[in-house]
Protein backbone atom coordinates (compact mmCIF):
# COMPACT_ATOMS: atom_id res chain seq x y z
CA UNK A 1 0.00 0.00 0.00
CA UNK A 2 1.41 3.36 -1.01
CA UNK A 3 1.18 6.30 1.35
CA UNK A 4 1.07 9.65 -0.42
CA UNK A 5 1.13 12.37 2.23
CA UNK A 6 0.80 15.86 0.85
CA UNK A 7 3.31 18.18 2.46
CA UNK A 8 1.75 21.29 3.93
CA UNK A 9 3.53 24.61 3.39
CA UNK A 10 3.97 27.22 6.09
CA UNK A 11 1.43 29.48 4.35
CA UNK A 12 -1.15 26.67 4.37
CA UNK A 13 -0.46 25.92 8.05
CA UNK A 14 -0.84 29.61 8.96
CA UNK A 15 -4.13 29.72 7.04
CA UNK A 16 -5.28 26.64 8.96
CA UNK A 17 -4.58 28.10 12.43
CA UNK A 18 -5.31 31.79 11.74
CA UNK A 19 -9.03 31.45 12.48
CA UNK A 20 -8.11 30.66 16.08
CA UNK A 21 -4.72 32.37 16.54
CA UNK A 22 -3.53 35.88 15.66
CA UNK A 23 0.05 36.94 14.86
CA UNK A 24 2.18 37.62 17.94
CA UNK A 25 3.51 41.08 18.61
CA UNK A 26 6.49 42.94 20.04
CA UNK A 27 7.49 41.14 23.25
CA UNK A 28 6.97 37.64 21.89
CA UNK A 29 8.88 38.41 18.69
CA UNK A 30 11.70 40.08 20.60
CA UNK A 31 11.94 37.04 22.88
CA UNK A 32 12.01 34.65 19.91
CA UNK A 33 14.77 36.68 18.22
CA UNK A 34 16.83 36.69 21.41
CA UNK A 35 16.26 32.98 21.99
CA UNK A 36 17.26 32.00 18.45
CA UNK A 37 20.42 34.06 18.81
CA UNK A 38 21.19 32.65 22.25
CA UNK A 39 20.58 28.95 21.61
CA UNK A 40 22.35 28.73 18.25
CA UNK A 41 25.25 30.90 19.46
CA UNK A 42 25.85 28.47 22.33
CA UNK A 43 26.56 25.55 19.99
CA UNK A 44 30.09 24.96 18.77
CA UNK A 45 29.23 24.24 15.13
CA UNK A 46 26.96 27.28 14.63
CA UNK A 47 27.57 30.99 14.18
CA UNK A 48 24.63 33.42 14.15
CA UNK A 49 25.18 36.28 11.72
CA UNK A 50 21.88 38.09 12.31
CA UNK A 51 18.32 37.73 13.54
CA UNK A 52 15.72 40.24 12.35
CA UNK A 53 12.02 40.93 12.71
CA UNK A 54 9.97 41.53 9.53
CA UNK A 55 6.48 42.81 8.75
CA UNK A 56 5.62 39.60 6.87
CA UNK A 57 3.14 37.42 8.80
CA UNK A 58 4.49 34.35 6.98
CA UNK A 59 8.05 34.97 8.19
CA UNK A 60 7.98 37.26 11.19
CA UNK A 61 11.51 36.39 12.30
CA UNK A 62 14.38 35.70 9.90
CA UNK A 63 17.80 34.51 11.02
CA UNK A 64 21.00 33.80 9.12
CA UNK A 65 23.55 31.34 10.50
CA UNK A 66 26.64 29.43 9.41
CA UNK A 67 26.97 25.79 10.40
CA UNK A 68 29.84 23.37 9.90
CA UNK A 69 27.84 20.43 11.22
CA UNK A 70 27.39 17.64 8.67
CA UNK A 71 24.18 15.82 7.76
CA UNK A 72 22.37 13.95 9.20
CA UNK A 73 23.47 15.46 12.53
CA UNK A 74 22.84 19.02 11.36
CA UNK A 75 19.09 18.52 10.88
CA UNK A 76 18.79 16.48 14.08
CA UNK A 77 20.48 19.23 16.14
CA UNK A 78 18.44 22.04 14.57
CA UNK A 79 15.12 20.17 15.01
CA UNK A 80 15.98 19.21 18.59
CA UNK A 81 16.98 22.77 19.51
CA UNK A 82 13.79 24.09 17.92
CA UNK A 83 11.50 21.65 19.72
CA UNK A 84 13.28 21.65 23.09
CA UNK A 85 14.32 25.28 23.51
CA UNK A 86 12.39 27.53 21.12
CA UNK A 87 8.95 26.22 20.11
CA UNK A 88 5.78 26.52 22.14
CA UNK A 89 3.82 23.30 22.76
CA UNK A 90 2.12 23.61 19.36
CA UNK A 91 4.58 23.81 16.47
CA UNK A 92 5.22 23.01 12.81
CA UNK A 93 8.52 23.06 10.92
CA UNK A 94 10.24 21.95 7.73
CA UNK A 95 13.66 21.94 6.12
CA UNK A 96 14.39 22.91 2.53
CA UNK A 97 17.76 22.48 0.88
CA UNK A 98 18.49 24.82 -2.02
CA UNK A 99 21.42 26.40 -3.83
CA UNK A 100 21.84 28.99 -1.06
CA UNK A 101 22.04 26.44 1.76
CA UNK A 102 19.38 25.05 4.07
CA UNK A 103 16.33 26.95 5.27
CA UNK A 104 14.43 25.87 8.37
CA UNK A 105 10.88 27.25 8.31
CA UNK A 106 8.96 27.30 11.55
CA UNK A 107 5.60 28.14 13.05
CA UNK A 108 4.70 27.96 16.71
CA UNK A 109 1.58 29.08 18.52
CA UNK A 110 0.02 29.40 21.95
CA UNK A 111 -2.01 32.61 22.44
CA UNK A 112 -0.72 33.95 19.13
CA UNK A 113 1.61 32.57 16.49
CA UNK A 114 5.18 33.26 15.46
CA UNK A 115 6.45 32.25 12.03
CA UNK A 116 9.93 32.45 10.63
CA UNK A 117 12.91 31.15 8.78
CA UNK A 118 16.45 30.33 9.80
CA UNK A 119 18.80 30.28 6.82
CA UNK A 120 21.92 28.17 7.25
CA UNK A 121 24.99 28.55 5.10
CA UNK A 122 26.64 25.16 5.23
CA UNK A 123 30.41 25.40 5.63
CA UNK A 124 33.13 22.82 6.06
CA UNK A 125 35.27 22.64 9.16
CA UNK A 126 38.86 23.55 8.53
CA UNK A 127 41.45 20.76 8.73
CA UNK A 128 43.14 22.46 11.69
CA UNK A 129 40.09 22.12 13.93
Amino acid sequence: MLNFELKMTINEKIAEISAEYHPSFNEDLTAMKEDIYYYFSQMEDFEVLRVEQTNDENRMVVAVCISTLEDPFFKLVVAHTWQKDLAFDAEWSEFEDNELGTVFRFLTWEDGYISGEIWFERGKQSETE
